[in-house]
């Protein structure tokens, strides 16, 4: 089916199609139910074609070859147009909608699900061949590219996040998450395996569920604000009546501070009796005569 070394693989959500990226520039999909079913309707099969045929000396096995292509209902399997460009990873995203593969040119193509002719999208970038990919959400992935960088980069919206780390140049070749998903493992030509730690990589999630603590909190301030708003509930006859109790306390105690300031206003004219006692010297000088 391919005429070149296979790159990378990956499987569907479900396991039923194998996919798998070559050095030929093709993307080839296959029907995993039909593997063992020879001679059935559905059946990987190779195409039934003579190797030491010439087409010019005889058209014949032409014709049988041109009868007998092989498509997704008769074989089992399809094959995307040469995309002019080495692939060489792939990993699913988008809950198993589109399928995003590396390339030699540092290009990430993307497949729509059952479109496999030709890419949907592309998103270059990458100054070298994308040799490896790993998924870290439905919308990130990790790429490791024969500059020896570990990038991570979104997809549909596409922008490149970050590097999480490097190996002095030489090509990464492979990528897998530890037990946990709290480390990142990197394979490279350096002859090492470096191991980087991938837990802020999780962090996105963690807030995620804090919004939605949030948003479940304010829901319920919302429903008592409606509450309130409605005069529902049990204690609101109780709370109007509170109301009336408070408005009551403050007249009364209006009353009270005008009582208080007649009060006043009285202790202030008692001073003034009081000056009378005292005698000017006019009327102590006619009180002596």
């Amino acid at each position: 089916i391919n005429h070149d070394y296979i790159t990378d693989f990956t499987s569907n959500h479900d396991g039923t199609s194998l996919l798998a990226t070559c050095a030929d520039g093709k993307l080839s999909v296959f029907d995993m139910r039909y593997v063992k079913q020879k001679g059935g309707s559905k059946s990987i099969v190779l195409p039934d074609v003579d190797p030491n045929w010439d087409p010019t000396q005889n058209n014949q096995p032409q014709q049988q070859q041109q009868k007998k292509k092989p498509t997704w209902e008769t074989h089992g399997y399809t094959q995307s147009e040469n995309q002019e460009d080495e692939l060489l990873s792939c990993t699913f995203i988008k809950q198993s909608s589109k399928l995003v593969c590396g390339t030699q040119e540092g290009i990430l193509s993307l497949f729509s699900k059952d479109i496999w002719c030709d890419v949907s999208d592309r998103y270059p970038g990458h100054p070298q061949s994308i040799d490896a990919i790993l998924k870290i959400d439905e919308d990130t992935v990790l790429t490791g590219s024969s500059d020896g960088l570990v990038r991570a980069v979104q997809l549909l919206p596409n922008s490149l996040l970050g590097v999480l780390g490097g190996h002095d140049g030489f090509p990464v070749e492979a990528l897998g998450w530890s037990a946990g998903r709290k480390m990142v493992g990197s394979v490279s030509h350096d002859e090492y395996i470096r191991l980087w730690d991938a837990s802020f990589l999780n962090d996105d999630d963690n807030d995620d569920d804090d919004e939605d603590d949030d948003a479940t909190g304010n829901d319920d301030a919302n429903k008592m604000a409606v509450g309130v708003a409605k005069g529902g509930g049990e204690d609101s006859e109780d709370d109007w009546e509170d109301m009336d109790e408070d408005e009551d306390m403050d007249e009364d105690g209006s009353e009270d501070d005008d009582s208080d300031s007649d009060d006043s206003d009285e202790g202030g004219k008692k001073p003034k009796k009081r000056e009378n006692i005292f005698k000017t010297s006019n009327e102590e000088f006619f009180s002596d005569l």
